[in-house]
């Protein structure tokens, strides 16, 4: 049996699926406080799609069948102390992550937990194999240069934070935490940036060092530096990937972000395709996103 550890990073406070894509499917079975609503499940949708529409990656299914078994191990998004779940026999269609969300009190300014999973695998070497790397190239070890993933998990604060959960800036408060921005921040987490090995394989010292995002300074092995800038539609704008985020700012996914996720093996398209451009553009308002992150 082969085992995969978990990975999950902290981040505090101080649509339409195109062809051939890679389709983020959420699960709230673990919902256990009803945090989740029809207004906070489609702003959580939007901020999938921000992926959904850029990522082009063909991933493998996972399917477990006789002695090939196949088990999904997270920590429970419900549970502030992250004790792990593992679902036994899973299987997962091509090109599926499932991520499985919740909410708990995860304390002081902390606003969204997130990170792959882990698995066991029990059966023959090549099934094995081929569940951990679904049809990329080499996901794990410190020569890894891509990343694959059956899905993961995400805990949101659900004490003492007052969230806006609009997939739109309209009403979006001083004193509120965007819900868009830090999904946005913690579904990257679950997609590689600070927890593939192929992020980590690209670390020299406290810098960021990729073909496509160049050499990026570091807050931690997760994170961009404080005040690290990308461009949004050819706008400047904080990095979605740097550790803070003020209350009452939302934060878009930049290219520096996406260069990073293209050096770690994701393959992104310069833009969204026409479809998922067009409901981007209605449902985010877009016109012309373990550390800490700040409240302010």
């Amino acid at each position: 049996m082969t085992i995969r550890p978990l990975a999950l990073v902290l981040l505090a406070a101080c649509s339409a699926q195109a062809q051939a894509n890679i389709d983020i499917q959420f699960d709230y079975s673990y919902d256990t406080s009803n945090f989740f609503n029809a207004t906070s499940k489609a702003t959580l949708e939007a901020a999938a799609a921000a992926f959904e529409s850029r990522f082009t990656d063909s991933f493998t299914a996972i399917s477990s069948s006789g002695s090939n078994q196949f088990d999904a191990v997270f920590f429970n998004p419900s549970d502030a102390n992250f004790s792990n779940v593992a679902l036994n026999n899973q299987s997962f269609a091509a090109d599926v992550l499932r991520i499985y969300v919740g909410s708990s009190n995860l304390g002081g300014g902390t606003l969204g937990v997130g990170g792959p999973g882990g698995f066991g695998c029990s059966g023959s070497g090549v099934f094995c194999s081929a569940a951990e790397s679904r049809g990329q190239g080499v996901v794990s070890g410190p020569g890894a240069t891509d990343f694959a993933s059956w899905g993961g998990a995400i805990s949101f604060n659900n004490t003492n934070v007052a969230w806006h959960f609009g997939t739109t800036t309209s009403g979006l408060g001083g004193g509120e935490a965007d819900f868009y921005s830090v999904a946005v921040h913690e579904l990257a987490h679950v997609l590689g940036f600070g927890t593939a090995d192929s992020f980590h394989a690209r670390l020299s010292g406290s810098n960021f060092v990729g073909t496509h995002a160049g050499t990026v300074p570091l807050s931690n092995s997760y994170h961009w530096a404080e005040g690290t800038s990308g461009l949004v539609n050819g706008v400047a704008q904080e990095a979605a990937m740097d550790p803070t985020i003020f209350l009452g700012d939302r934060k878009y996914f930049t290219d520096l972000d996406y260069a990073a996720m293209q050096d770690i093996g994701w393959q992104v398209t310069a833009v969204p395709e026409a479809g998922t451009w067009a409901m981007l553009l209605a449902g985010l308002g877009l016109v012309g996103f373990s550390a800490r992150r700040r409240q302010a």
